[in-house]
């Protein structure tokens, strides 16, 4: 028994219904089904990727909040790092795929409800991932200048949700970046990096003029604990080590390891 369900997508600024007419729920069978991707980041696109080799009567289709595809590999990803977003051009072979449509501007929840797709699709998969910042809650946290690496990173990439976001980086000349990882060190190379070099990147046109006029000239980086826990690797150092005429310092008491160091160290997986 055949049945007829709808879901309202936004196309070209113009709520549309799309209609399909769906066959009942059932297992996977050599028969035609429907697989509905909510989030269309690389864990989406991986999977619509697998599920289509796995199956070959698969039809998925892909919704995303946003207008785009492609989730941190557009937003999350340096714009100097375009080596990084190569893996678009495998997700744009995925989506070019007749069995494969995207609906960007549908809002899981407002839009269409779970349940709605539900009925809709043989198969839903969640993989939008998580978007809420992680607060250190101490003391003074929401003053102005404070921001979180997310909303500063969606900022220079240009992401929608941040298009009026604006750091404070004329009033200053200082910034303090909290954490060792590799968006540390990103925010830190974006911040000190020539802004002529960026403009050969694709950042985004607002962040360039903001960062054009800047007043940033020194930033510290702060980690809670030694070099033998911090999360970069060597890449985002050397890129950080080649800037033209950056000095770096590091305090050489910051280099020596604990007894605590040494006893992390020995347990580290190391490459044969």
């Amino acid at each position: 028994m055949m049945h007829r369900c709808g879901i309202t997508v936004l196309r070209n600024g113009r709520f549309l219904k799309k209609t399909m007419i769906m066959p009942p729920h059932r297992g996977f069978s050599s028969e035609r089904f429907h697989v509905c991707i909510v989030g269309s980041g690389p864990a989406g696109f991986y999977t619509a990727e697998k599920m289509m080799k796995t199956h070959e009567k698969a039809e998925i289709d892909i919704i995303d909040r946003l207008p785009t595809p492609f989730g941190l590999v557009r937003s999350g990803v340096a714009p100097d790092h375009p080596e990084t977003k190569i893996v678009i051009n495998q997700f744009s072979r995925v989506a070019s795929s007749k069995r494969c449509s995207f609906f960007g501007n549908v809002s899981l929840g407002d839009i269409v409800s779970l349940s709605e797709l539900r009925e809709i699709y043989d198969v839903v998969v969640l993989a939008y991932g998580a978007e809420s910042d992680r607060n250190l809650s101490i003391p003074g946290e929401s003053l102005p200048g404070i921001n979180s690496a997310r909303e500063f990173v969606w900022w220079y990439n240009g992401h929608p949700d941040y298009s009026s976001f604006s750091p404070e980086l004329k009033n200053t000349d200082t910034a303090v970046i909290l954490g060792q990882g590799n968006v540390a060190l990103d925010v830190a190379r974006i911040l000190l990096k020539p802004t002529a070099e960026l403009e050969k990147t694709d950042i985004a046109d607002h962040a360039l003029a903001a960062l054009q006029e800047s007043s940033i000239r020194k930033v510290y980086m702060v980690g809670r604990r030694g070099p033998v826990q911090a999360a970069c690797t060597t890449k985002e150092l050397r890129e950080i080590l080649r800037i033209k005429d950056l000095n770096i310092q590091i305090h050489e008491a910051d280099l020596h390891k604990s007894t605590v160091d040494e006893g992390f160290d020995s347990t580290k997986c190391r490459k044969s």
